[in-house]
């Protein structure tokens, strides 16, 4: 196998645009379907990383052989349609309670959540809003130490400009620019928040990003954008999200202080 990635780790494969896109996130799809040992199979979003690169995160919830294959709106896009590959899925590895037990879900009695493996997982959460957004990597990486040693499970955090970070994050980079009808992905301020994203997770936390906030009644409202972005334009945005994070250990908040 060219390819290992332990069960419930996130695997990434990395695919080169043979077509140029003037706004590549809404000229194209990128979608990979992943067979498991049993025959099971599960569908991904790629999504775009700048230039000509896009990416397929996906983790494997099995031991054992596993192939994919590319699919590309596009089917004139050869570097990103029909691409076929196979990866070796070895058994878990790391200390990490999602290491060891896998990613959490809703129990069969819609009572509590536990991981994978029916271990119970407690919520304990702090709602560290800008965290992700306005902390320097050592701020972070800190703030995570501490919430770790209080045996906190999952940390709470808002993954675009808001109201209480109307210019994005400490750099000043935002999630998307143009008009909100046909906005624009920047990749660059995501491949900053995936460093985030990764140290929560190998902390042992979970990450629960929300991705849509909405409040429409602050003097901010233009800046949420589950309240200025049309509607197609929000689902585009949530689906690049959950394509970048959706492999790590994730509970989704769709919209903060909104319907």
């Amino acid at each position: 196998y060219h390819m290992q990635a332990a069960q419930w780790h996130c695997l990434e494969l990395t695919l080169t645009s043979t077509s140029a896109y003037a706004n590549p996130v809404q000229e194209t799809e990128l979608w990979a379907e992943f067979t498991g040992p049993t025959g099971e199979t599960q569908k991904v979003r790629g999504f775009w990383d700048g230039g000509a690169v896009w990416r397929v995160r996906f983790a494997p919830s099995a031991v054992g052989e596993w192939r994919y294959e590319t699919s590309c709106s596009d089917t004139q896009n050869s570097g990103l349609h029909a691409q076929t590959g196979k990866f070796s899925c070895t058994p878990p590895t790391g200390e990490t309670r999602f290491a060891q037990h896998g990613p959490v879900r809703l129990a069969a009695n819609k009572r509590h959540l536990e991981h994978v493996d029916g271990t119970p997982f407690f919520w304990l959460a702090d709602t560290a809003w800008n965290g992700p957004l306005r902390s320097t990597p050592q701020e972070w990486n800190q703030y995570l130490h501490v919430r770790t040693r209080q045996h906190f499970s999952a940390v709470q955090w808002v993954s675009t400009q808001w109201r209480a970070a109307p210019d994005g994050d400490i750099e000043g980079g935002l999630a998307y620019t143009g008009d909100n009808s046909r906005i624009e992905i920047n990749p660059s301020f995501f491949q900053r928040m995936d460093e985030r994203v990764a140290a929560i997770a190998n902390a042992g936390l979970l990450n629960v990003p929300v991705l849509l906030w909405t409040l429409g009644s602050a003097e901010t409202q233009q800046v949420n954008p589950g309240h200025s972005l049309p509607e197609d334009q929000a689902v585009l945005l949530v689906h690049y999200m959950v394509a970048r994070w959706g492999a790590y250990p994730v509970v989704w908040i769709l919209p903060g202080d909104g319907n």
